[in-house]
């Protein structure tokens, strides 16, 4: 039962964006989207990562989530991802090696 729960907000999560929110001019914020899914924000932000893990394009910016219009948009958050990752690495290291000063 929650499979199919889970599986129906994903295909309208990503029905949504695709039909109404294709390119970043079109984002739309967690809470709006949140309001017309009649979902919570933790829950859009949820299967959004879901959607991510399988393949699915669903890009973000400051304003908000998305369905990618061209591949740049794709490159683009993928290397703002990138970013972020390689400064929690590096946080990581630090935080560790701090306490072995302890």
């Amino acid at each position: 039962m929650k499979n199919t729960v889970e599986r129906r907000n994903k295909i309208q999560l990503y029905s949504h964006l695709f039909k109404h929110h294709k390119g970043r001019e079109n984002a739309v914020n967690c809470k709006d989207l949140s309001l017309s899914l009649q979902l919570d924000e933790k829950d859009v932000r949820r299967i959004v990562s879901k959607l991510r893990k399988d393949g699915i394009p669903i890009c973000s910016w400051r304003y908000g989530y998305f369905y990618p219009a061209t591949y740049s948009d794709i490159v683009e958050v993928a290397t703002r991802f990138n970013k972020y990752l390689a400064t929690l690495s590096t946080t990581s290291v630090s935080l560790l090696r701090s306490s072995v000063r302890i």
